[in-house]
């Protein structure tokens, strides 16, 4: 290896703080290193197995695609080097030197946190190769590209800075030199690398070979199984196996809740092994989060990129789908719009949801525990355009007003009290906010059922759906809400009708020319029965938390005055509304509604004002 003159970079300052807590705080998961770094490896093969359909001479005689695992105890060197697709100078830059991936925050949030879990997923960051920094003092990387022809050597310490020089070497593919840390001389006992492998990488697809450099054997072993588990009859797999499988594909370390394995056969021919995870990945909200599914066509890796292949609200389902109906020649473009491909997303879609669905019959502690984790990127469906809506309906599960329990709409609709025509729900991402609102107040008095939407998806969903069977969806933030006619009769529905006071009348008024600049209406209410006064949004406007949602995400929103809702009975009312002459009407107004703000949870615009008014008022 004859080598040119070394360039020397300094790492993206991301990555240096990356270095520092991987050397440093990731003691008891140092064996991920090799996961970490065989999964790279494989990667490079099926880009160049992929690359081969459309560029026949791009393999040259090198045709046969594997991994070689060397160890030397002697010399205190492991070598992973596997003749994939290689890199470029840049490209060892671009991926070596700097990290753009916004999981790299969170990884390094995990690593301070001391969250095994989250720890031992690196790979899911993107950041895999630097678990390297673990067990070794030095890396050293020399790479070929495919099409290339110059080859780079790549070292560092990882400390601040790495070089790479160009370099005499005729060999395509990627070789990583880990030089081992005095504490971590375990790992160059050949038999503890044997077991990692097998424990981690047994099903990659690439033939893994195993070479004890000082005792060197003449004929190479393989040492992973690599045939494909989705290829295989399901009773002559282990369970073990499917989760290894599972753990490899998905960077997921948690028991699968649910695995998915079948043939379709008939108008179109698929395999696929499918995965519902127990455990809620922590980058499930990530806007930049992919599918974890793996196009396969005839047994040859062709996308992990196919956002087609299953839709984006079933994102949290890893697996692998193989089809003989695609053509080992199509492009990733090409897989947009493909008929075979949208044949194949519906198929899966349905199998999913009928899985879960068939758990939410059998196992129901199980189903909540997997709703919790899951349950609000599936509602994510409902906003989207597509046939399931019915199927996943079906599978929503509320809190509500009248118990602890999730309930689902079919048990909501058997509980609704005598002439309730509507399914009323209650929408705000802040559980405790909903649970002690004044909205509730007439509905718990009269135990008619309200459903808590809290996740801010709902506000989305329920504005595409409308309705569940024959019953609409109503807010009751929004809007009049009349209860005389639902359920039992109350004595205060009896007294809802009797002329209101003439003195409450003429609060009512007063607020409404004192306020008119900053709501819409005021109403004497038929829903508190406990508080003073409370904030609705119209019946034509945008829901109240919606609104809240909106600008909590810079979004512009139409100017919409509420309307004020004030309690008749309310000893505070009744006495104002007595004593109106006793008042400054301005000041008193003001209170009245930042009052309603205050219950409502909004934070008041001038709150020192608020409570100067309020001191003045009862000091008189």
């Amino acid at each position: 290896m004859t080598k040119k003159t070394a360039k020397n970079h300094s790492f993206q300052a991301e990555v240096s703080k990356l270095l520092d807590l991987v050397a440093n705080s990731l003691y008891s998961e140092r064996e991920i290193f090799l996961r970490e770094l065989i999964s790279n490896s494989a990667d490079a093969c099926e880009k160049l197995r992929y690359q081969s359909l459309s560029k026949k001479n791009i393999l040259g005689d090198d045709k046969d695609l594997k991994i070689n695992v060397r160890v030397s105890k002697k010399k205190k060197f492991i070598e992973i080097q596997d003749n994939g697709i290689g890199m470029s100078e840049q490209e060892l830059i671009d991926n070596l030197g700097t990290i753009a991936r916004s999981g790299t925050s969170k990884f390094m949030e995990a690593i301070k946190n001391k969250k095994e879990t989250d720890v031992s997923a690196i790979g899911q960051f993107g950041v895999g190769f630097y678990s390297s920094y673990m067990i070794a003092e030095t890396v050293e990387v020399i790479s070929k590209g495919a099409e290339e022809k110059d080859s780079y050597f790549w070292k560092s310490n990882g400390k601040e800075n790495y070089s790479i020089e160009k370099i005499e070497n005729e060999k395509r593919g990627t070789t990583i030199k880990l030089l081992i840390k005095k504490d971590a001389a375990e790992f160059l006992d050949v038999f503890r690398l044997r077991s990692i492998i097998t424990k981690y990488s047994n099903y990659i697809p690439f033939p893994i070979i195993l070479d004890d450099i000082d005792n060197s054997k003449e004929k190479e072993e393989k040492i992973n199984e690599g045939d494909p588990l989705w290829l295989k009859d399901k009773k002559d797999i282990k369970d073990e196996d499917y989760k290894q499988f599972y753990n490899n594909i998905s960077f997921n370390f948690d028991q699968p809740l649910k695995t998915i394995h079948y043939n379709a056969e008939g108008v179109i021919n698929y395999k696929a092994l499918l995965y519902i995870p127990t455990n809620q990945p922590m980058d499930l909200f990530n806007s930049e989060r992919k599918n974890k599914i793996k196009l396969y066509v005839q047994k040859v890796f062709i996308s992990d990129e196919c956002d087609e292949i299953i839709p984006n609200w079933l994102r949290f389902v890893p697996g692998v789908v193989d089809s003989q109906d695609i053509s080992l020649n199509i492009s990733r473009e090409m897989l947009q719009n493909n008929p075979v491909i949208e044949k194949i997303k519906k198929g899966i879609t349905n199998k999913v949801l009928n899985e879960i669905g068939t758990l939410a019959k059998k196992d129901n502690d199980k189903f909540l525990d997997f709703w919790k984790n899951f349950g609000a990127v599936i509602k994510e469906g409902l906003y989207d355009f597509n046939e399931h809506h019915e199927k996943i309906l079906t599978l929503l599960r509320f809190e509500n007003s009248i118990n602890k329990e999730f309930i689902s709409l079919d048990q909501y609709v058997e509980n609704m009290v005598k002439d309730q025509k509507e399914i009323y729900y209650f929408a705000n991402t802040d559980k405790d906010h909903i649970k002690n609102s004044p909205q509730l107040e007439a509905f718990t008095d009269k135990k008619v059922p309200v459903l808590f939407m809290i996740d801010a998806v709902d506000e989305f969903w329920l504005q595409n759906i409308g309705k569940y069977k024959d019953y609409e969806f109503k807010s009751i933030s929004k809007g009049k809400v009349d209860l005389t006619k639902v359920g039992e009769k109350k004595d205060n529905d009896k007294d809802s009708d009797k002329k209101i006071d003439s003195k409450i009348n003429d609060l009512s008024i007063l607020l409404k020319e004192e306020l008119k600049d900053k709501i819409s209406d005021v109403i004497i209410s038929s829903r508190l029965t406990k508080s003073p006064v409370l904030l609705v949004a119209e019946e034509s406007g945008m829901d109240i938390n919606m609104e809240k949602l909106m600008k909590m995400h810079n979004q512009k929103t139409p100017d919409s005055k509420k309307i004020l809702e004030i309690n008749a009975k309310h000893p505070m009312i009744v006495k104002i509304s007595q004593n109106l002459s006793n008042f400054d009407h301005k000041k008193i107004s003001q209170i009245i509604l930042d009052q309603a703000n205050i219950l409502d949870g909004n934070v008041l615009s001038n709150p020192s004002n608020y409570m100067e008014s309020l001191t003045e008022l009862f000091i008189k």
